[in-house]
């Protein structure tokens, strides 16, 4: 998924083959339940950007609840790949409240607009520690409330689960491969701490969840 042109019918098995392993590893149910607290803490209508939003799994989680449960909410889904937002706008539906921006988030003109609740999900991996850390104390001012992201946890045994159990799986080659470059550029918990230390945040939470991935939400009124 590092290429930004990537397009057509392989853009679109590759992005419902994530989906599929995001709905069936917990990923996407992950999120959701961690941005479904912060929204029931609250009358306010949230607004919620998702970085590196791909097929807008994420977002029309949450749409679909807020609909279902009378909540007013404001979703932004930000991806630097056009035929990506396209995709997802296509998947949306009913899904009005979600805008799809196209954008670098490291272009140097690049500003994160403001909002309540920044999430992202296995997307920081594609950056360095410390493209994410400058990255994050810029645009922390930018959050009103928290920063929910879902991050795979880098292993030798997730690395070869995954390549031996990919190999029974129907997913495309790029399916395949992203998900070990994604398995083999992911985190330790030190290196997160680390970013986090260099961005300026005190108030983080770092919790283990299964299929090798970290729930991190960090408290950016602190």
């Amino acid at each position: 998924m590092d290429n930004l042109e990537l397009s057509g019918e392989d853009l679109n098995k590759t992005l419902s083959g994530l989906s599929i392993i995001n709905k069936y590893l917990g990923n996407t149910s992950s999120t959701f339940n961690a941005v479904k607290k912060e929204i029931l803490y609250t009358d306010k209508a949230l607004k919620i950007i998702d970085l590196g939003c791909g097929g807008g799994d994420n977002l029309r989680a949450i749409s679909n609840w807020c609909k279902s449960n009378n909540r007013s909410i404001e979703l932004i889904g930000i991806d630097a790949n056009r035929h990506i937002l396209e995709f997802a706008k296509q998947q949306n539906n009913s899904s009005r409240d979600i805008e799809y921006l196209q954008a670098d988030i490291l272009d140097s003109q690049f500003i994160l607009p403001n909002c309540d609740i920044l999430i992202s999900s296995h997307f920081m991996y594609h950056f360095s520690d410390q493209q994410t850390a400058d990255f994050l104390k810029k645009s922390k001012k930018n959050i009103t409330t928290k920063i929910i992201f879902s991050e795979l946890r880098r292993t030798s045994l997730a690395y070869f689960l995954y390549k031996i159990g990919s190999i029974f799986l129907p997913f495309s080659k790029i399916v395949k491969q992203d998900g070990l470059t994604a398995i083999a550029r992911a985190f330790k918990k030190k290196e997160l701490i680390h970013i986090f230390e260099i961005a300026g945040f005190k108030e983080y939470t770092i919790k283990y969840k299964w299929a090798f991935r970290f729930l991190i939400l960090i408290d950016t009124k602190n």
